[in-house]
């Protein structure tokens, strides 16, 4: 696992009391650069914990930071006992914190659902992205990239027996989705094997007809994936980036060598490998640093599919406090201050479509030379920058292969059924009160 010196470890009894979870939090531990005695807590102890010991002091942007601790550590087990709603509520009521983190550190966040592109959603029409149901099995990350605000804390179930168990329920009730992400809000390779909860959730998929676990991670820790029983059911998916990004902006994660490399490992041992260009942040060689590292995952690997995004989600002001400004591409960041486009304008703000556009197609032109054929999507891009480039993409916003959505079985190259109308046609959104 990640080299790590957190400022506290917590575990809920619910932990504690289970020899097999016990020992995976033990070996979790011994793994650590340097010895801390886990805080074994209750329920009732969350709010002294939150409020007295500052759980969350460390949490932000970490690029916003003058320093960036590794994350404290919290480990508990997901419940399935129907009481969601009451616990949280309690939890809320009892300390300064949202709904959602509430609901992570008591347990009740298997997964999600998203309803994107549906009814409520309020980005719908502002972004590509199909509903689904979205796995979660930690929140918090030790990557330290300076565009993130997951660092400070790492919330870690151990229970992925009882998680599976009742994965397969909403799988059963949900046939329409084929692929389950894991996960948006942490890195989950980074405490393993110690854990030793993805290897079990793995073979566990391994033993499935026609469904599949995607993994979304920027890690270089995957040697020890290889002897696991995984029957072709996992995908495996790597954000990477140039090099001055993953050195200067990413520093945890691995280089893109790195990432590369452990993606190569993952492919030889049977696992079918993807890449995402997520974010692109237009450093000053981008062009020449993103052909290098497209070279380099033609070289040592073949994906099904590569995915391209942008740098977006916020004004320029606040790009410009996240990232070294100095490594930005004038070009790119005089664009987006002249256009001043703004997440109320649209979620792919800052920078404004011309920019994109050349950024994706000269990615685009690059990944050509090595592989004509292979699919290449705009992942959560605007409808608008669908249009501008479908033809050069060969598909549509509605017909893509998205790198970690519901359809994106191995080798698929396009859609058969539209995203939006099987997800909305079929039982969906209603999977949380267990």
């Amino acid at each position: 696992m990640y080299p790590l010196k957190p400022p506290a470890v917590y575990a809920h009894e619910s932990v504690a009391g289970n020899p097999q979870y016990r020992a995976r939090l033990e070996r979790v531990v011994a793994a650590l650069e340097e010895p801390v005695e886990p805080v074994i807590y209750a329920d009732d102890d969350l709010p002294r914990i939150i409020a007295q010991e500052n759980l969350f002091e460390n949490c932000g942007i970490m690029g916003e930071m003058d320093e960036v601790p590794d994350p404290k550590l919290v480990f508990n087990t997901f419940r399935f006992d129907g009481r969601r709603k009451e616990r949280v509520e309690w939890l809320t009521g009892q300390a300064q914190i949202s709904p959602e983190l509430a609901t992570t550190l008591l347990g009740y966040r298997p997964w999600t659902w998203a309803n994107y592109n549906l009814e409520g959603d309020p980005a719908r029409h502002d972004k590509v992205c199909r509903p689904c149901w979205r796995m979660h099995f930690q929140r918090g990350c030790a990557h330290k990239c300076s565009y993130c605000g997951l660092g400070g804390v790492l919330i870690s179930a151990v229970n992925s027996d009882e998680w599976c168990d009742n994965l397969g329920r909403l799988i059963q009730a949900h046939p329409w989705q084929e692929t389950y992400l894991l996960e948006d809000d942490a890195d989950v390779p980074g405490l393993e094997p110690e854990l030793g909860c993805l290897g079990e959730i793995i073979e566990w998929f391994g033993t499935l007809q026609d469904r599949y676990l995607i993994i979304h991670t920027k890690s270089w820790n995957s040697a020890w994936i290889s002897d696991l029983r995984h029957s072709g059911n996992t995908i495996i998916v790597w954000s990477i980036s140039g090099d001055t990004q993953s050195r200067e902006i990413e520093p945890v994660c691995g280089t893109t060598g790195e990432r590369i490399e452990a993606a190569r490992v993952a492919q030889d041992a049977g696992y079918q490998v993807r890449y995402k260009f997520k974010p692109i942040v237009p450093v000053c060689n981008w062009r020449e640093e993103a052909t290098a590292a497209i070279d380099l995952v033609f070289e040592n690997t073949s994906p099904d599919l590569i995915s391209l995004c942008m740098y977006m989600w916020q004004d320029v002001a606040t790009m410009k406090r996240r990232l070294p400004v100095e490594l930005l591409d004038p070009w790119a960041l005089e664009a987006a201050e002249e256009a001043g486009i703004t997440p109320s304008d649209t979620r792919t703000a800052p920078f404004p479509d011309d920019v994109r556009a050349e950024v994706y197609l000269h990615y685009l032109r690059e990944i050509r030379r090595h592989a004509p054929d292979l699919p290449v999507s705009l992942s959560t891009e605007s409808f608008t920058m669908w249009k501008r480039l479908e033809a050069e993409l060969g598909c549509t916003a509605t017909n893509y292969v998205c790198g970690c959505g519901p359809n994106s079985t191995p080798g698929r190259a396009c859609l058969t059924q539209h995203p939006f109308k099987i997800a909305a046609a079929g039982p969906q959104g209603d999977f949380n009160s267990m």
